[in-house]
């Protein structure tokens, strides 16, 4: 019978109750490449192909879900992503508790959880007081790029996304994304399959 092979999250996985706060990029990768950040890593579908594809920038996954977390950070390793860190985390927490100001050159967040009930929108990740902590994190210049399959939640990001004093920018779609896709992400593929529409937003510190 055959059984699941073993995941093994070390080097890529970190426990944040071993991180200083706030993180230092450039003493955790070792040297100075800019940083991108992905809220929401999944299996880390998105995450290992950047980090194969830019061996000239570091990458930082967060993922809450564990066995996902689990699943992610052992594809960056079997893929020797050595410039590659993920946690298993509260992404709105983090982002408060570990990231400094000016530090990050790009924040992917792609399919984030709608929460598509009503009483449940509080929830949202992407809503006016998130946006104030992306513009203190992204150094002038950098993107906040996201993608989803959910309308509502798509117009509810954008009049956020508009509010704030992020700019609105055309959406840069990754190079290792595939014909036709947004991103090259599990659920974007998977989504694709079901039929799903697409919505995409991008903005930069100006």
């Amino acid at each position: 019978m055959q059984t699941h092979k073993e995941m093994i999250v070390e080097p890529i996985g970190l426990d944040p109750d071993t991180l200083p706060k706030p993180l230092d990029w450039a003493a955790l990768f070792g040297n100075d490449h800019p940083v991108e950040l992905e809220i929401g890593m999944g299996k880390g579908t998105f995450l290992t192909e950047a980090a194969r594809s830019h061996p000239e920038t570091n990458f930082f996954g967060i993922e809450w879900a564990r066995w996902f977390w689990r699943y992610g950070s052992d594809r960056l390793r079997r893929h020797n992503c050595l410039n590659a860190r993920t946690v298993r985390a509260e992404a709105g927490f983090f982002i408060r508790e570990f990231v400094r100001d000016a530090s990050l050159s790009v924040l992917h967040v792609y399919f984030p959880d709608p929460w598509p009930k009503k009483r449940h929108n509080k929830r949202r990740l992407i809503q006016a007081p998130f946006l104030k902590e992306v513009e203190r994190i992204l150094v002038p210049g950098g993107r906040l790029q996201i993608v989803t399959d959910h309308q509502n939640y798509f117009e509810q990001m954008e009049t956020v996304v508009r509010g704030s004093n992020l700019t609105v920018v055309e959406y840069n779609r990754p190079g290792q994304a595939a014909e036709g896709e947004f991103v090259g992400t599990n659920f974007e593929r998977k989504y694709k399959r079901e039929g799903r529409p697409f919505y995409a937003l991008a903005a930069v510190k100006s």
